[in-house]
């Protein structure tokens, strides 16, 4: 494809006036809806996180991150109160929505969220609390921020950044690559091109996705240069070397690829191979 051709890819995958307001009339009446039928835990907010936070979602995407805030907790243990919250929600959309447990919704106590497909939205839902201990601040909500703030940094630096997350997302959704997370996608974009970059057009930029795959696949450790977390006001960690290392930019203690198996490492290959059928396609 030439950069024509991706550019045309671009703009027909930029969100229209009525994706957005489908969209916001989903949340709208998901978040009335939980606040009239969650009693024990009081609903804040349900509020745009991820994609939607960043800009980075495509038209057509059906999967949506959504933040729910919780008012000031009515206990005093964070473990407590988290699960109190996480077993009212989940009851809530296993019981009104007619849900399939086995299918359907599932939890990542790493995030703190419930997966779960809901009128053709296949949403992930973070649970946060609006004041409560410092854990949970520490290692929930400041986190969110800061993944959205590195977003917005790698934009601001490379002006493409965004819109070629929305093509890589697209093309990962289209092939069916479920293993590969959003947050993954620019972590490694950015790591490519603040290695190798040369000018702004969407072939080179994926070139340098591409480069940054071949980098995890060889064991080299994706992390973000010094002056990314200084910008992010992050303190960079180092933590012991494993044979796969992605790490987060927002919490450098974590890596996110520590227990990946060889399913998800054919995974990233076959995302390879069609980025790489992409660059080389011609288009009538």
């Amino acid at each position: 494809m030439t950069e024509k051709d991706f550019r045309k890819v671009v703009t027909d995958l930029e969100l229209t006036k009525l994706d957005k307001e489908e969209i916001n009339n989903f949340i709208y009446s998901l978040e009335n809806d939980l606040k009239s039928k969650l009693h024990y835990m009081k609903v804040n907010s349900l509020k745009k996180a991820g994609n939607l936070a960043t800009s980075t979602i495509y038209s057509g995407c059906k999967n949506l991150d959504l933040m729910l805030v919780f008012d000031t907790p009515v206990l005093n243990s964070f473990p407590l109160m988290n699960q109190a919250a996480i077993n009212e929600v989940w009851n809530y959309l296993v019981f009104e929505h007619n849900l399939d447990k086995n299918n359907q919704i599932s939890l990542d106590s790493s995030s703190n969220s419930i997966k779960v497909i809901l009128k053709n939205y296949t949403l992930n839902i973070l649970i946060r609390f609006k004041d409560t201990l410092n854990y949970q601040i520490n290692h929930f909500i400041n986190i969110d921020d800061l993944r959205v703030s590195f977003i917005n940094l790698a934009s601001s630096e490379f002006n493409l950044f965004k819109n070629t997350i929305q093509l890589l997302t697209y093309y990962r959704d289209i092939n069916n690559l479920e293993q590969i997370t959003d947050y993954v996608i620019s972590l490694l974009l950015y790591y490519g091109l603040s290695e190798n970059f040369t000018k702004h057009t969407y072939e080179l930029y994926l070139k340098e996705f591409v480069h940054a795959i071949d980098d995890f696949s060889k064991g080299i450790k994706i992390e973000q240069d010094d002056e990314t977390y200084r910008n992010l006001n992050v303190e960079k960690v180092n933590i012991p070397k494993k044979q796969y290392m992605i790490i987060d930019v927002a919490d450098p203690k974590v890596n996110i690829t520590n227990n990946v198996g060889e399913a998800y490492i054919q995974e990233l290959r076959k995302f390879k191979k069609i980025i790489l059928k992409l660059l080389e396609a011609k288009v009538e």
